[in-house]
């Protein structure tokens, strides 16, 4: 009998790269479904706690875990974190582990990961001190306050002004945000995106953003373009990246900063759809071979 594989994210129905890997899963002959992890409850009687889905056992072989959610509150956070837990400890395979992807959705934790790892993050602090905050951007002179967590760009705000950076400071902590504040990097109108799967890379590709823009996400108008004569060190940072994270497989950003490169984020559950345009490789496949190699094993 087949292998039993499901996608498991937040949307009511499947993105683009979770319909990429439903397909090249049943391709490879395992049964393949998405599944919102709304839908997966936790059951606790006298037999145990496990996941059901309307009371019917929740058993499958392997789980693509693309999201526990972006907007959601703490307790529905604790909740799918537990879901997933249970569904991690009763044998299935799931990639990303839970605990990676966790480290991937803290910005923080990612980059304080890293640093203790020897890799080069941009100068970082993460608070609800403001006066300390201040200064911090005074210092720094050009900082980016970003969301703790989040993607594609969104929310993340350049600011030479530390005045304009302690009312934007303000409003987060109004809101019962913390702060999380980096030095900006001077960099060419790029950085360039690697993916990387069980330890090799899979592919690059280089993200211009727009004239006059800084931020070279694909969600804010950056187009990616081929990888040419990459630094071999680019390469080595973004598998040393995925690895301290504990991921099997990670989208890393690197930019070309004055003093060298630097690590801005790790994506653990990245897109894909301009990356394989670029390369004309989609990591779905290689995704799904790496999981029938983890259900052999």
């Amino acid at each position: 009998m087949p292998n039993s594989v499901v996608v498991i994210g937040d949307s009511p129905i499947p993105d683009r790269p979770s319909r990429d890997l439903i397909i090249y899963a049943r391709d490879a002959g395992l049964n393949a479904m998405y599944v919102p992890i709304s839908r997966i409850s936790v059951k606790v009687d006298k037999d145990g706690p496990v996941t059901v889905i309307r009371d019917r056992p929740f058993k499958v072989d392997g789980v693509f875990l693309r999201s526990l959610g972006v907007l959601i509150d703490v307790e529905t956070f604790f909740r799918r974190t537990i879901t997933m837990r249970l569904i991690e400890e009763s044998g299935t395979v799931v990639i990303n582990p839970l605990d990676g992807l966790l480290r991937t959705r803290n910005k923080l934790e990612t980059t304080v990961i890293l640093k203790s790892k020897g890799l080069p993050v941009p100068d970082t602090i993460g608070t609800e001190d403001i006066l300390y905050a201040y200064e911090v951007a005074k210092s720094m002179k050009d900082v980016v306050i970003k969301p703790l967590q989040g993607s594609r760009g969104y929310g993340a705000v350049k600011v030479s002004d530390a005045d304009i950076a302690f009312q934007i400071m303000r409003t987060l902590l109004t809101f019962k945000k913390p702060i999380y504040l980096q030095k900006y990097i001077e960099k060419p109108n790029r950085d360039i995106r690697v993916m990387v799967i069980d330890g090799e890379v899979f592919g690059c590709m280089v993200r211009v953003a727009p004239v006059g823009q800084w931020k070279t996400n694909v969600a804010q108008g950056a187009v990616g373009k081929p990888c040419t004569n990459i630094d071999k060190t680019v390469m080595e940072l973004a598998i040393k990246s995925v690895e301290a994270l504990n991921l099997v497989y990670g989208g890393v950003d690197i930019g070309e900063g004055k003093d060298g490169y630097v690590i801005f984020e790790v994506n653990g559950s990245p897109d894909w759809a301009e990356l394989t345009a670029v390369t004309g490789k989609n990591p779905a496949k290689a995704l799904v071979l790496s999981m029938m190699r983890r259900l052999k094993a």
